[in-house]
């Protein structure tokens, strides 16, 4: 009688656990992927300009910082994840970082150049109020109208130290000004790592 309660004791201590492992997937799946984190920071709206990379000078921002909502310039660091270019028909290219090079300076050392994922938007941008969390294309160049939209997922060093590793936004081009080879739009971007809201405030979830 005492070796068949002890055996009974050790299969349920490993039933228990299994149990109590199940119950914490489902706590974080219920979390709408973001693991359980809470948001601290308001979803951002940008409105900027920068210009093309080709036929302007390498001084000139042609590159959009997603994570820190700037135009940059182009260089080494390739501290961006979106440069812009005017292929010529009125249309916007939207290259990926990686599509500049693959790596990138980082502190006088060699390090990967993050993917960046898009995908065209349906709907109009006022109406995209949460990113998708598939359906994007990684590190191809996009190209897009004025007036359409696009949705993008950001791994860079924002997530670093994070439990989710990737930050959403959106960005759509508003016009372009072909003699001085400027493109004009806004993004909305979460700067929460996990989180995909694209309205006004922090996100709850």
């Amino acid at each position: 009688m005492h070796i068949n309660s002890l055996s009974k004791r050790m299969i349920r201590k490993p039933i228990t656990r299994f149990v109590a492992a199940l119950a914490v997937v489902a706590g974080l799946s219920a979390c709408d992927d973001t693991l359980g984190l809470r948001a601290s920071l308001s979803v951002a709206f940008d409105t900027l300009s920068a210009y093309a990379m080709s036929n302007t000078p390498v001084s000139f921002p042609a590159a959009y910082s997603v994570s820190s909502g700037i135009v940059v310039r182009i260089d080494p660091t390739i501290s961006f994840e979106l440069a812009f270019d005017l292929p010529g028909n009125g249309k916007v290219q939207l290259i990926p970082a990686r599509r500049i090079s693959t790596t990138r300076v980082i502190n006088g050392g060699a390090a990967a150049t993050p993917r960046v994922g898009m995908q065209m938007a349906k709907g109009t941008f006022e109406s995209l109020t949460k990113a998708p969390t598939g359906g994007y294309t990684y590190d191809s160049t996009f190209v897009v109208a004025p007036g359409e939209s696009v949705l993008l997922e950001l791994s860079g060093d924002a997530c670093t130290y994070s439990l989710a590793s990737q930050q959403y936004a959106k960005l759509v081009i508003d016009s372009v000004n072909t003699t001085r080879r400027q493109v004009y739009f806004r993004a909305v971007r979460d700067p929460n790592c996990g989180f995909r809201s694209l309205q006004p405030g922090v996100p709850k979830n």
